[in-house]
């Protein structure tokens, strides 16, 4: 039964300098994963001792850069179990991983009774319902992100069923979660009272290491620092959220991804 559950990161090889920092964290707080890892890269290979970890190197061969749910989708479509621990390379662990629930989320999925239960809610992510499951809450049909890409179980065929070739993580999030309020999937999360305070959180990292393409100052210097990590930290940078933001697409182009998304 343990095989039917994948350990999926997802990553690009622009990001390979998370790499080493992400599984040394992960072999750390979970050292004994019963479940195959698959990091989800275009042509780069990867190793890291004592994990067991497949590349799926989906753009080897390609003479074209593949967009970010293109490499999504051909990983997904090479996965043979049936669901997914959905995890992305700047999800770094900050203390132990609560294996026992996660098991018991799975026979939650396996019994059909979800086809997604996110192990990472973030406030605002709501509204939610009680569920029959004490510690799972239903999030709203209508919630605004009823598609999350925070860390999560996911019924492998209903993630892919979401992907759409041409959109970005964030255009999945948005656009996805509309598409999603006409279909009949059952989107559960962890109950927020119980799983989002320290020391309680059952995958626990804070959202997210790396912004906008450059370090998260304030999650990575001290947690890198704390477990002998070392990082260049000057080729990447860090985030700085006072910084001036690049001009917004223009309005026909975003309205052209929103209709090109929903239709």
């Amino acid at each position: 039964m343990m095989r039917d559950l994948t350990i999926f990161v997802n990553t690009s090889d622009n990001f390979e300098d998370c790499w080493i920092p992400f599984f040394t964290l992960f072999q750390g707080y979970w050292p004994d994963c019963p479940y195959p890892i698959v990091l989800n890269t275009e042509t780069k290979d990867f190793q890291f001792d004592g994990l067991d970890i497949q590349c799926s190197k989906v753009a080897v061969g390609e003479t074209r850069r593949l967009t970010w749910s293109e490499c999504l989708a051909r990983s997904l479509d090479a996965i043979e179990t049936p669901y997914l621990f959905y995890l992305q390379e700047d999800y770094f662990l900050e203390g132990p991983v609560r294996e026992d629930l996660i098991k018991t989320f799975l026979e939650e999925m396996r019994a059909g009774r979800a086809d997604v239960i996110r192990i990472m809610e973030c406030g605002g992510s709501g509204p939610w319902h009680p569920s029959q499951n004490p510690l799972l809450w239903e999030v709203d049909h209508h919630a605004k992100y009823r598609i999350a890409l925070q860390a999560g179980l996911w019924r492998k065929s209903a993630l892919r069923d979401h992907v759409r070739l041409h959109e970005s993580p964030w255009q999945l999030e948005a656009f996805g979660s509309a598409r999603a309020r006409r279909k009949k999937e059952k989107v559960l999360c962890v109950n927020r009272d119980q799983f989002s305070k320290p020391d309680s959180e059952i995958f626990p990292y804070t959202p997210t290491g790396v912004v906008s393409g450059q370090w998260e100052r304030q999650i990575v210097e001290s947690l890198f620092a704390k477990h002998g990590i070392e990082v260049d930290f000057s080729l990447r940078g860090f985030y700085d959220s006072t910084a001036k933001k690049p001009k917004k697409r223009p309005f026909i182009n975003r309205l052209y991804d929103r209709l090109r998304s929903l239709i």
